[in-house]
C-alpha cells in the first residue's frame, strides 16, 4: 500500500509498470482495485497509477471533499504530489470519468488523451438509487451479485455512504455532453449497453463535433464494469486507443464492439 498526503488528508494509491504515465480513476462503486487487471495489461509499456477518491477505499474520509470540484482538484494534487510527468492519459469510470473529463477541460496542457468509461452524459442517466442507497444494498438490489465482482465487493465496506450519495446527487444536475463537446484532447468514450448504473446514451444524447478526435464505443451485452466483465476486449481497446494518432482514424472497428467517430 502506498500513501501520499495533501495537508492532513491521505491519498491511497498503487502503481505498476514503466513507460508513459496513465492514471486510472474509479467510480461510485469500489476503489482503485478493480483497475488492477487493466494496470497489469498496460504494464509493459506504461506506468499506471490508480488512487482512491476521497471517501472511497483507503483514502481519507472528509465530507467537505465529496464534490466534483474537489475530485478534480484531487487529480491535480495527486499528479503534483507524486511528480508525475505530464501530459498523462486519464482513464476514468462513472464518477471518475466525470472528474477526469472536467480536469482535461481545465488543464488540457496536462492531458495527452482521455478515456471515459460509463460517463453520465446527462444527470438523468444516473440511477437515482445511488443518491440514497448504501453501496452493498445498491449492488445487491440494482446490479445483482451475479453482475458484480470480487474486486468490487471486497472494497464496498470501505466506502463512506455520504461520498456515494452526495456526489451522485450533485452529478444528477450536470450535462457532461456539453463538457465532452468542449474537451480538446483525443477522447474515447466507452459504454456498456446493459449498464443499469449509468445508462448508455442514445446517439441523440451524444454531442456533435466538427472534429475527429472523439470516438464512441458501445460494448455489447456489457454492464457497469466492462474492465472486469470483458477484460481482454476492454484492455485491447485501451491499448489501441493509446497507440492511434490524434484523429483516432486508426481505432479499428472490432468484432465485439461498435463505434462511431466524430
Amino acid at each position: 500500500m502506498s500513501i501520499t498526503t495533501v495537508g492532513s488528508q491521505l491519498i491511497h494509491y498503487e502503481v505498476l509498470g514503466r513507460g508513459q504515465p496513465l492514471i486510472f480513476i474509479h467510480g461510485w462503486l469500489g476503489s482503485w482495485r478493480y483497475w488492477w487487471p487493466s494496470m497489469q495489461a498496460m504494464s509493459s509499456g506504461c506506468r499506471s497509477f490508480a488512487f482512491d477518491l476521497w471517501g472511497f477505499g483507503d483514502s481519507s474520509k472528509a465530507a467537505d471533499r465529496y464534490t466534483l470540484d474537489a475530485y478534480v482538484t484531487m487529480i491535480d494534487q495527486f499528479i503534483d504530489q507524486l511528480g508525475i510527468f505530464t501530459p498523462v492519459t486519464l482513464i476514468g469510470h462513472s464518477l471518475g470519468a466525470a472528474a477526469a473529463l472536467r480536469y482535461a477541460i481545465e488543464h488540457p496542457e496536462n492531458v495527452d488523451r482521455l478515456a471515459a468509461v460509463a460517463l453520465p452524459f446527462q444527470g438523468s442517466l444516473i440511477n437515482s438509487r445511488l443518491t440514497d442507497s448504501d453501496p452493498d444494498s445498491f449492488i445487491t438490489k440494482v446490479i445483482g451479485k451475479s453482475n458484480s465482482y470480487s474486486e468490487v465487493d471486497s472494497e464496498l465496506r470501505k466506502t463512506d455512504q455520504q461520498a456515494l450519495n452526495s456526489s451522485a446527487l450533485e452529478l444528477t444536475t450536470y450535462d457532461f455532453g456539453a463538457d465532452l463537446a468542449a474537451c480538446t484532447r483525443p477522447t474515447l468514450v466507452i459504454s456498456g449497453d446493459q449498464d443499469v448504473v449509468v445508462q448508455s446514451p442514445s446517439e441523440e444524447q451524444q454531442p456533435n463535433s466538427s472534429g475527429d478526435g472523439r470516438a464512441y464505443v458501445t460494448l455489447d451485452e456489457c454492464n457497469h464494469f466492462p474492465m472486469l466483465q470483458e477484460k481482454a476486449k476492454f484492455n485491447r481497446l485501451l491499448l489501441d486507443f493509446l497507440h492511434t494518432d490524434e484523429s483516432l482514424a486508426d481505432l479499428a472497428l472490432k468484432e465485439h464492439w461498435h463505434r462511431r467517430i466524430r
